[in-house]
């Protein structure tokens, strides 16, 4: 065998080699599709992504559709949107939904809308379709102290210039109640307000809520609007209220010390009868120390002492008796 046949052996082995190794890390299913699809993906280039761990499938079918959309995006764009975290299928969806809108959306706009978070069909839907936006109930007091209840709907649109950057609905609705508390403060009479709930409205976009937002407005509707309570009688009865229960709190502070000096003098009477019991426990040792010193004769003296002293007891109670009969 000569060194001819020999080199073409081994070029033959090392093409089967290289066509095995082609096979084995083509992504076949995309790398077909694709081709089959018009949108020709070259075959290295689709090996590279495929090593990179890119999400070969989604950026295969976004390119597809935009080929048949007639698109301008590139194949690198989309890898671009897919190393950023994106979803380069959704990114196209929605620059595709918005062409067909004939809304002014452009590749660049769609992915970072995408990559931001948001959906890209939900924003091109809500462009197409404005949010409608129901705030709670407001209720402030006009200068003549009568209550105001609002009820107010909200129609926002999408601001495409200010979509990406500016502040959100939650901020509008904010300052949508903050621009109703103030015109009904400043209302001579609550009932024009009932009466004309236009000049809500016009109060609603005369403080330009929409300033910087990602939303414009697009109307400011009352749904309700009524009168509630009279805040100056309310504030009335309750200083009312508030004047008998301090009245009521005095008079039971009063009671409470009235009842503290009698259980004191009670307690002052009791110990009088006490120290009285105590005093007379000693008229007999008084009584048997005066008969030792002979200051009296003997025991009988101290019975007509009793006696005298009994004597006297009773003639006091026949007095009282006879003063309360004559009553």
């Amino acid at each position: 065998m000569n060194a001819g046949y020999i080199v073409l052996i081994i070029l033959a082995c090392l093409l089967v080699i290289f066509v095995t190794v082609l096979l084995i890390l083509m992504p076949r299913r995309a790398f077909f599709v694709a081709l089959f699809s018009r949108a020709y993906i070259p075959l290295f280039k689709s090996i590279s992504m495929k090593l990179r761990k890119e999400k070969l499938d989604e950026i295969v079918d976004a390119y597809i559709l935009a080929k048949r959309s007639k698109l301008v995006v590139s194949l690198a764009d989309l890898e671009v949107v897919s190393t950023s975290g994106g979803h380069p299928l959704k990114v196209v969806e929605g620059v595709n939904a918005s062409k067909n809108a004939k809304l002014n959306f452009d590749f660049e706009f769609a992915k970072a809308v995408d990559i931001s978070g948001r959906d890209v069909l939900e924003v091109v839907r809500e462009c197409i379709n404005p949010k409608i936006i129901e705030l709670p109930l407001i209720s402030s007091v006009a200068q003549d102290n009568f209550e105001v209840n609002v009820k107010v709907s909200l129609t926002l649109k999408v601001n495409i210039k200010n979509f990406l950057t500016g502040v959100t609905e939650d901020t509008i609705s904010a300052r949508a109640v903050e621009a109703v508390v103030t015109k009904i403060a400043n209302t001579p009479k609550a009932s024009d307000l009932v009466a004309k709930p236009q000049l809500i409205d016009k109060a609603i976009f005369d403080a330009e809520i929409d300033m910087g937002a990602k939303y414009e407005l697009v109307s400011a509707d009352v749904i309700h609007a009524d009168l509630g309570t009279n805040r100056g009688l309310s504030l009335e009865k309750e200083k009312i209220e508030k004047s008998r229960l301090l009245d009521a709190n005095q008079l039971e502070h009063r009671r409470l010390v009235a009842v503290a000096v009698e259980q004191e003098m009670k307690a002052k009477a009791e110990e009088m009868k006490l120290k009285v019991i105590e005093q007379e426990a000693e008229v007999p040792k008084a009584v048997v120390q005066a008969i030792k010193e002979g200051k009296m004769k003997d025991v009988v003296d101290y019975y007509k002492l009793q006696n005298l002293q009994a004597d006297t007891d009773m003639r006091r109670k026949l007095a009282g008796k006879k003063d309360s009969s004559n009553d």
